[in-house]
């Protein structure tokens, strides 16, 4: 045996690359393509579907400098993230910008080692020193300036970009144009969303700019590559039947798939690499270890919904609960490809007591705060964002989706709060 590797090494979904990485044509071999055409990248899909593993498969760690959003940053705290993992150290400065702000001095600390900023040397960084840069954080030119001042040349990774308040998205997707036009420097933004064109509804002249990687989708032929390699890795050999019902059953969430197949070699005792070629997965019930799995996410998604239907404060309409009785209330093909806010607004008139008051205005008001309000309730990752280019909601939870399909919806109801407003169980067209 060539290589012995353990089976949590294989089928890791947390921290790290799994062993059994399989590269996608649609969306690793384009990410590589795009990364030769000086463009910014965009990394989007569902939560736990492998954005993060494409970018760190195909970087070297030396060639990229990464940081995760806050949801509470503004353009001038996202900007000067940028220049610490860039090397800089920043104090304020007693002068002020135009609008009255104070500005920020930059400067590296000697003696310089290594670090985020290991391009920049000693020398380079005592001249940087000796020039006493003040900067308006705000303001992207002075930002761009900075970084040329240490020939900044690596890729700016950008994680977990849908946390950060809308007004932020468009302050600095308006900042991105800036960096393609005043710079060589290219960001690659990874968020959860399941639209490709986030960023340029955000800012039109980012159009031909930005270049969109959907890490969502994997197909049947990406999963036959993923069941291969985990087989030559342990040398085990997937039932048929396991592997059907697998594609079958998992609604495309590449993280359940993950977890299925270290559970089918745990129940055959497989830790590691078989010295004899192991048949797994011939005598286990599919349908019984996602349901086991789903049931794990119970206090979370209970969590999800209790908090979510309070809303922000105590409201007439009270919106957000009504949102909740939507997303019960429709199938699940309609929330994967998306829900009107029109249809919501169907939904919630057939059962909502001041209904003449559910205006199409304020319904999308309050759509478009969801995300806000997940990341405020500390919902990580977010179930479902508001796509407000096309007014519909989308699920980005595919194994909330699944776990919908188990659940009593008057036990949801009670959660969402919703219980004394209803009688019994709606059939809903839309």
């Amino acid at each position: 045996m060539d290589r012995i590797v353990s089976t949590s090494d294989v089928f890791k979904t947390s921290r790290g690359l799994p062993l059994n990485y399989v590269t996608r044509d649609h969306a690793d071999q384009r990410f590589i393509e795009s990364l030769t055409e000086d463009s910014h990248l965009v990394i989007h899909g569902s939560s736990k579907q492998g954005k993060t593993s494409l970018r760190k498969s195909n970087l070297n760690v030396e060639d990229y400098i990464d940081l995760t959003c806050s949801n509470n940053w503004d353009l001038e705290e996202l900007h000067l993230s940028i220049l610490k993992e860039a090397g800089y150290s920043i104090t304020v400065s007693e002068s002020k910008t135009i609008k009255g702000k104070s500005k920020v001095k930059l400067k590296f600390n000697l003696p310089f080692i290594g670090g985020a900023s290991g391009d920049v040397g000693f020398e380079q960084a005592k001249q940087v020193n000796k020039k006493g840069l003040e900067l308006d954080p705000s303001d992207v030119n002075d930002v761009i300036r900075a970084l040329k001042e240490i020939d900044f040349h690596r890729y700016i990774v950008i994680e977990d970009f849908h946390y950060l308040p809308e007004d932020t998205q468009i302050d600095f997707s308006i900042a991105l144009k800036a960096f393609h036009e005043s710079s060589q420097i290219c960001f690659i933004i990874v968020g959860v969303w399941l639209e490709e064109d986030r960023l340029t509804v955000h800012n039109g002249d980012l159009t031909g700019r930005v270049i969109s990687i959907n890490a969502d989708l994997w197909t049947d032929k990406d999963l036959d590559e993923l069941f291969f390699n985990s087989e030559a890795l342990l040398n085990i050999s997937f039932s048929e039947s396991f592997k059907k019902g697998i594609k079958q059953n998992c609604n495309g969430s590449i993280f359940l798939v993950q977890q299925l197949c270290h559970k089918a070699c745990k129940e055959k005792d497989i830790t590691k690499t078989c010295i004899s070629i192991t048949d797994v997965g011939g005598d286990f019930d599919i349908d019984s270890e996602i349901r086991t799995l789903l049931d794990n996410q119970n206090s979370r998604y209970y969590k999800f919904i209790s908090d979510f239907s309070a809303g922000f404060d105590q409201t007439e309409l009270e919106l957000y609960k009504w949102i909740l009785f939507a997303i019960i209330n429709v199938d699940n093909s309609a929330l994967e490809k998306g829900l009107p806010a029109a249809a919501i607004r169907r939904i919630v008139e057939t059962k909502h007591p001041k209904k003449s008051n559910v205006s199409y205005k304020k319904l999308v008001q309050a759509l478009r705060k969801s995300v806000d309000l997940q990341v405020k309730s500390r919902i990580q990752p977010i179930v479902f964002e508001f796509d407000s280019n096309t007014t519909r909601i989308k699920v980005v939870d595919r194994s909330f989706l699944l776990w919908l399909e188990y659940q009593d919806k008057d036990c949801l109801y009670e959660y969402a709060d919703l219980t004394d407003e209803l009688q019994t169980e709606i059939v809903t067209e839309i």
